[in-house]
This record gives structure tokens, C-alpha cells and sequence, in this order.
């Protein structure tokens, strides 16, 4: 079987190094294996995830929509609400949602009159939160949205994914997992535009 190196698939998915690296360090590429002191990849998948359809605001009923763009889930310390921030597999979907739901740099009126917010690593959209109805505030910019998690990817080449069938939106969730999301922005916050 073929492998491709990171720096290789990267420039094929039109991708930054590091983005690639937040992918495969999420645990989102199953076949990954170290040839040296690099990490290679079987070409079939590069080339799956260089097919996969784009989503846009259309996902959202054509409204503006919010996305949250993360790294890899890494431990926060002195927060009663979480003990992770970030994506990975390796999360249970309560960690997870807790790991997305805040605090972030946004305006958050924004995300509650979308109520829901697509998460993306690399432009891919690994999870989404849905039914966002309120959030709280910290007094120095940062939000954390009451929503429910409403899936999440747990494998991005085929993809895998797990839905929770109770969440407000997930049909609108199954819309946007596993697809690539493209967003702009300074922050972790960006808003895709209807027609975007």
C-alpha cells in the first residue's frame, strides 16, 4: 500500500502542516504509522479526504453560522466545568460537550440566534452543538453556550460518526459531520455567511 508523508498529504488537502498534525494528533486518522522519525499515511485516505464534499450555512437553513474552530483536547486545570478543552476521540461525548461548550472569545448573541455552532479541526467538522439557547459570561470576552452535544466524528476517512438521536438539530447535525467547513477568522469563532 502507498503512504504519503504529513508535509506531502498536507499540500494535497491544501492544508497547513499543523492542521494535518491536529487531525491525526485527535485520533481522527486510524491508519497511521511511523516509517522513521516520520508519520505516513496510505495515499487511499488522503485522497478520500481531498473528495470530501464542502458544506456550507445551507446546513444551517441558510442562516449565519457559527464555528468553532479547536486543537487537540488538552487537560485544563481550576475549572469545575471541564476537565478537557479541545477535540479527540478519546473523549467521552459528556467530556467532549463540556471540552466544546466554552469559554470562548465570540459574540455570543450570534451563536444563540443560530443556536447551534459547527466544531471544525482543520476545516473538517469533527463535532456540533445544538440547541444553544443561552450562555454565560466571565467578564473578560469569553462565553460558554448551554447546548447539547449532538454528535461528534470518531473516525474522519469513512467517516464514523456518533449521533446522539435526542439532541435538538440532529438532523442538521448529520448534515455537517465528516464534511469540510471552510471559515475565516482572528479567533476561535468564525461565522460562515448564508450563501458561504
Amino acid at each position: 500500500m502507498a503512504d504519503m508523508t504529513t508535509v506531502r498529504a498536507a499540500g494535497h488537502l491544501e492544508l497547513a502542516v499543523g492542521s494535518l498534525r491536529k487531525i491525526t494528533d485527535s485520533g481522527l486518522l486510524p491508519t497511521l504509522r511511523a516509517r522513521g522519525n516520520r508519520t505516513v499515511m496510505p495515499v487511499a485516505d488522503i485522497k478520500t479526504l481531498a473528495r470530501r464534499e464542502r458544506v456550507g450555512s445551507e446546513a444551517a437553513g441558510g442562516l449565519e453560522l457559527p464555528v468553532l474552530r479547536v486543537g487537540v483536547a488538552e487537560q485544563v486545570e481550576g475549572d469545575p466545568e471541564r476537565d478537557w478543552a479541545g477535540f479527540s476521540t478519546q473523549l467521552t461525548p459528556d467530556q467532549l460537550q463540556a471540552a466544546l461548550s466554552g469559554w470562548w472569545r465570540c459574540d455570543p448573541e450570534r451563536v444563540v440566534r443560530a443556536g447551534l455552532m459547527a466544531v471544525t479541526l482543520g476545516q473538517y467538522v469533527v463535532a456540533v452543538l445544538t440547541g444553544i439557547d443561552g450562555y454565560d459570561g466571565c467578564g473578560d470576552g469569553r462565553y460558554r453556550f448551554h447546548g447539547t452535544l449532538a454528535g461528534s466524528v470518531t473516525e474522519l476517512v469513512t467517516p464514523q460518526q456518533w449521533v446522539n438521536p435526542d439532541a435538538p438539530g440532529a438532523d442538521r447535525a448529520r448534515l455537517l459531520l465528516g464534511r469540510r467547513l471552510e471559515s475565516e477568522s482572528g479567533g476561535p469563532v468564525a461565522y460562515v455567511q448564508p450563501g458561504g
